[in-house]
């Protein structure tokens, strides 16, 4: 999960291994973008970006191609 926050300084964009606060709304929905496309293609797992309540819904980001590569490289059975 990786989650917009409005604080006073700007918006802050947190997830596991990343906190920063970027001065700019388009700024910060990038940075969720693409930490939330770097988790799903990791996992093959879809992850949710929480954005501020008035911004609307939850963003689900779906696993990019590379992760049907990662998913078969650890199905690939010994010689």
């Amino acid at each position: 999960m990786v989650r917009i926050k409005e604080i006073g300084a700007g918006f802050q964009v947190s997830c596991a291994a990343f906190d920063e606060v970027f001065n700019s709304r388009f700024k910060a929905t990038m940075a969720a973008h693409a930490l939330a496309l770097g988790a799903a293609t990791a996992s093959g797992r879809p992850v949710h970006i929480i954005v501020p309540e008035d911004w609307g819904d939850t963003i689900v980001v779906e696993p990019g191609p590379m992760a049907d590569v990662r998913t078969a490289a650890h199905h690939v059975p010994n010689g």
